[in-house]
C-alpha cells in the first residue's frame, strides 16, 4: 500500500540538476509500454492482472494487460489526476480535476459511467468492505461519498481547507482525509458520516492506513515529518524523516513504513512498532514509492531525466538500482507476478521491471500441534467464522503451543500447516493467506457438500506472524502446525527431492516390504511404519522430516473415517488430524511429517481403513543437493475452466509453469502448488509430475465422488512444465505459493 504527494510539480531545471549525480547501474528492465500524455498515477488490479495509468494531458486512462503488455485506452473527464480500484467488484474510479467528476470504469469491458462530485476532485479511495467510494474535492473542502453498487452520490462531508489525500481503514470503517491547507486530518465515520479533526504536521499531502495496527501515517512535507495517528485514541506522534518527504509505502507484514524524501534524496524506514527510524541514501529527487511485502523490498522512483528506481531491502537496508525512463514518478508493485510498474511522466510511458525473489528459507520441524480451533471459542481461536468473513491468528502467540512443548520464533517466515474446515453447511470455498496481504482470489479448499475437509499448505507469516482465513459460508476452522521455515540457522533443514514413489500401501495384494503393506489399519490401534525400509528411500540417511501424500481408502467399502493422524513414532500421539473421511470415499492430503530418530512414523485411524503414502522428498541437514524454500504471493498458474477446458488422460500440452503469468524462475527445482480439480463426474485420481519424466505410479488427489477437491502438491521441475494425468474428465486449477531452489 502506497501514497504520494502528487501535487508537487518541479521545473525541468531541477530535474536536470541531478542528472550527473546518479551512477550508472545494470538494468533489469523487462519492457517499456507506451501510455498517454503526462501520466501521473498508476494502480493495478492483481485479480485481473491489469494496470491502469492516468494520463492527465490526454484525458484518458491506459489499460495495460500485465501478461501480454497490450494496451487499451479509456476516455475520462478533463485533467484526470488519481484513481482507486475495487478488485472485488472490478471497478476503477478516476477523479477528473477540471470536470468535477469521477469516471467509473467497468474492468470487465472498459465501459464507463460518469458521476458528478465537488470542485476539483483530487484524490479517491475505496472501502471494499462497504463498497463506498470517497472523493476529496480540493477547492470545495468536501468529500463526496459514492455508492459503488449504484454509482449514486449518497453524501457530501465537509472537511478543512484543501483536502488533498485520503485513505480508508476497512476494519474500523473510518476515512482519513489530509487537509494540506489547514495542517489537519479530518476523520470521517463511515457509518454516520460524522467527523472529527486532528492536527498534524505542516502541509500534509499523503496518508496511508495500517488496518492491522490501526495506525495512520500522514506525510507532512512542510515539517519534514510523518504524523502517526493512533486510530483508537486519535492521539498523534510526530516522526522526523528527511527533507521534503513526498511519498509513503507501508509493509504491514514487517511493521515498516518507507518514506521517500524528495529534498535530500533519501528514504527513511520507520519501525511502526517503536517509531524508530533509519535513513539511507536513494537516488536524486525520489518521488514515488511502493513495497513488495513478501520480499520486503521498496521500489523508489528517482525523478531525473535519465531516471532510475532504487530498490531498498527492508531487511538489511541495502540498496540497488535500475534505469527506467524520463522523470519516473508513480510506482506500483505487482507482487504475484514479481513485476514493478514505473510511470515515466516526461517519457509518456511505463517501465516494467523485474521484482526481486524472496530470501531462501530452511525448515525446522516441530511436534504436530493444534494452534487454532474455533470450535473451542477461546480467547485466541475465537468463535466460529461466519459466512463472508475472515479471521486472523498470530501463530507464534498461540497458547496451545505450550501444551505441545513447542515454540515458534518471531522470525519464522513461513509455516507448514494443515487447514481443516468443519462446515455448518455447504462451504463454497476457504482461502488462507498471510495477514497483511490483499486477500488473493484463490481457494485453499472447497466443501460444497458440507463435509469435514483438510488441506496442507505452506504459507508465509504475515503481520506479527499471523495468517488469515476467509470463508464464504459459516464454518469452524482448525489449524495444525508441523514445522516452520526461517533463514538458515543452526539445525535448520534443506529439502531433498525424491522421484515420487509409493512407500506404504496396506491394501490386499500390495508388494510393500513388511510393516509397510497389508493388513489395513485397525480402528483406534497405533501402527508403526518403518519408512526407511522402503526401496523408495535407498541411500537416504538421517531424514528429519518427510514430504508425503497420504491417502485413505475405505476398508470395508462404505466405512467412514473420523480422522487419521500420522506423527513421529518417538513422540506421544498429538491431538491433531492429518485428514478426515466422513463420506467414505477416497481422500488424499499432503503432509510434512517429522521423523523419529530411526526414521519411523506412527499412524492412528479412528476407524478401520486402508492407507497409502507416497513420498516426494525429505528434509535433512544441509549438504550438496539440498534446496531452500522461496515463498511467493499466491498466484494462479492455470485454470482450465477459462483456458484449455476439461481433459481426460494425459493433458496436452503440459502446464507451462515458468512461462505462466506467475513469473516462476527457471531456477525452481520443485513447485509448491495447491491443486484443485473440478470433475465432470467420477475422477479416480489425478497425478502431477515433472514434464519429460515417466509418469510415476502415485496419485496427487482423488475425487471418486465427483466433488471439487484440492490438495497441496510438491512437484518437480525439469524444463519449466508439469504434466497432468486424470482418470476421468476434469478441469484443473493450479495455484502456486512457493518453490524450492538452490
Amino acid at each position: 500500500m502506497f501514497t504520494t504527494c502528487r501535487h508537487a510539480r518541479f521545473p525541468a531545471t531541477t530535474i536536470l540538476f541531478f542528472l550527473a549525480s546518479f551512477p550508472a547501474v545494470a538494468q533489469t528492465l523487462i519492457t517499456t509500454v507506451t501510455a498517454g500524455s503526462d501520466p501521473v498515477a498508476i494502480a493495478l488490479n492483481p485479480t485481473t492482472n491489469k494496470i491502469y495509468v492516468v494520463n492527465q494531458g490526454s484525458n484518458n486512462v491506459t489499460v495495460i494487460d500485465g501478461i501480454t503488455y497490450n494496451t487499451n485506452t479509456v476516455a475520462t473527464g478533463s485533467a484526470p489526476n488519481a484513481l482507486a480500484i475495487n478488485s472485488t467488484t472490478n471497478k476503477i474510479y478516476v477523479s477528473n480535476g477540471n470536470s468535477n467528476t469521477v469516471t467509473v470504469i467497468n474492468g470487465a469491458n472498459d465501459s464507463t459511467t460518469t458521476v458528478a462530485v465537488g470542485d476539483y476532485p483530487f484524490a479517491v479511495a475505496v472501502n471494499p468492505a462497504t463498497n463506498k467510494i470517497y472523493v476529496a474535492n480540493y477547492n470545495a473542502n468536501t468529500v463526496t461519498v459514492i455508492d459503488g453498487a449504484t454509482n449514486n452520490r449518497i453524501a457530501t462531508v465537509n472537511t478543512a481547507n484543501n483536502p488533498i489525500a485520503l485513505a480508508v481503514n476497512p476494519a474500523t470503517n473510518k476515512i482519513y482525509v489530509a487537509n494540506t491547507g489547514s495542517n489537519s486530518v479530518t476523520i470521517i465515520d463511515g457509518a454516520t458520516d460524522s467527523t472529527t479533526s486532528v492536527a498534524v504536521g505542516s502541509h500534509p499531502c499523503a496518508v496511508a492506513v495500517n488496518q492491522y495496527s490501526n495506525m495512520i501515517f500522514v506525510v507532512s512535507s512542510g515539517s519534514d515529518s510523518v504524523s502517526v495517528i493512533n486510530g483508537a485514541t486519535d492521539s498523534v506522534n510526530s516522526v522526523g524523516v528527511g527533507l521534503s518527504p513526498i511519498a509513503l509505502a507501508l509493509n504491514p507484514m514487517r511493521n515498516q513504513a518507507f518514506v521517500a524524501n524528495y529534498g535530500d534524496g533519501t528514504v527513511t524506514i520507520i519501525d511502526t512498532s517503536t517509531l524508530a527510524t533509519t535513513t539511507i541514501a536513494a537516488g536524486a529527487s525520489p518521488k514515488g514509492i511502493d513495497v513488495d511485502p513478501i520480499v520486503n523490498k521498496a521500489y523508489v522512483s528517482n525523478s531525473v531525466w535519465d531516471g532510475s528506481v532504487t530498490i531498498v531491502d527492508g531487511s538489511n537496508d541495502s540498496t540497488s538500482s535500475v534505469l527506467v525512463g524520463i522523470d519516473p514518478t508513480a510506482v506500483a508493485v505487482n507482487s504475484p507476478l514479481r513485476q514493478v510498474y514505473v510511470v515515466n511522466n516526461v517519457g509518456n510511458n511505463v517501465s516494467v521491471i523485474a521484482g526481486a525473489a524472496s530470501d531462501p528459507l530452511q525448515f525446522f520441524p516441530v511436534a504436530p500441534c493444534r494452534v487454532v480451533d474455533t470450535r473451542q471459542d477461546d480467547s485466541f481461536s475465537g468463535p466460529t467464522l461466519q459466512g463472508n468473513s475472515s479471521g486472523s491468528w498470530a501463530i507464534p502467540s498461540s497458547p496451545n503451543l505450550a501444551n505441545c512443548g513447542d515454540t515458534i520464533p518471531t522470525n519464522a517466515a513461513a509455516y507448514s500447516l494443515n487447514v481443516t474446515a468443519v462446515p455448518h453447511g455447504a462451504l463454497n470455498y476457504l482461502t488462507a493467506w498471510p495477514t497483511g496481504l490483499t486477500q488473493p482470489l484463490i481457494s485453499t479448499l472447497n466443501s460444497p457438500d458440507g463435509r469435514v475437509k483438510a488441506n496442507a499448505t505452506i504459507i508465509p507469516a504475515g503481520v506479527d506472524g499471523a495468517v488469515s482465513v476467509y470463508v464464504t459460508d459459516t464454518t469452524d476452522v482448525i489449524l495444525d502446525i508441523n514445522g516452520y521455515f526461517q533463514p538458515a540457522a543452526s539445525q535448520t533443514l534443506e529439502f531433498f527431492p525424491l522421484a515420487p514413489c509409493r512407500v506404504v500401501d496396506t491394501r490386499a495384494g500390495s508388494n510393500q516390504p513388511q510393516g509397510l503393506g497389508p493388513p489395513a489399519l485397525e480402528a483406534q490401534q497405533l501402527r508403526d511404519l518403518p519408512i526407511l525400509s522402503s526401496p523408495c528411500l535407498q541411500n537416504v540417511t538421517d531424514p528429519q522430516a518427510y514430504s508425503f501424500n497420504v491417502t485413505v481408502v475405505p476398508n470395508p467399502a462404505g466405512q467412514q473415517l473420523g480422522y487419521l493422524t500420522v506423527w513421529p513414532s518417538n513422540q506421544p500421539q498429538p491431538t491433531v488430524s492429518t485428514l478426515n473421511n466422513p463420506t467414505a470415499t477416497i481422500v488424499a492430503n499432503a503432509a510434512i511429517v517429522p521423523a523419529a530418530l530411526d526414521g519411523d512414523i506412527d499412524a492412528y485411524a479412528y476407524n478401520t481403513t486402508d492407507l497409502i503414502i507416497d513420498i516426494n522428498g525429505y528434509f535433512a541437514a544441509p549438504t550438496s543437493g539440498g534446496l531452500s524454500l522461496y515463498p511467493a504471493t499466491p498466484c494462479r498458474v492455470i485454470d482450465t475452466r477459462s483456458s484449455g477446458g476439461t481433459f481426460d488422460g494425459q493433458r496436452n500440452p503440459p502446464v507451462n509453469v515458468t512461462g505462466s503469468p506467475c513469473a516462476v524462475p527457471s531456477s525452481a527445482q520443485e513447485f509448491v502448488f495447491n491443486a484443485t480439480v473440478v470433475p465432470s463426474g467420477s475422477l479416480g485420481y489425478l497425478t502431477l509430475w515433472a514434464n519429460g519424466n515417466p509418469m510415476p505410479l502415485v496419485s496427487t488427489l482423488n475425487a471418486v465422488d465427483g466433488e471439487i477437491t484440492s490438495n497441496m502438491a510438491i512437484v518437480g521441475n525439469s524444463d519449466g512444465e508439469v504434466d497432468a494425468y486424470a482418470s476421468g474428465w476434469t478441469n484443473l486449477i493450479l495455484d502456486i505459493s512457493s518453490y524450492f531452489a538452490p
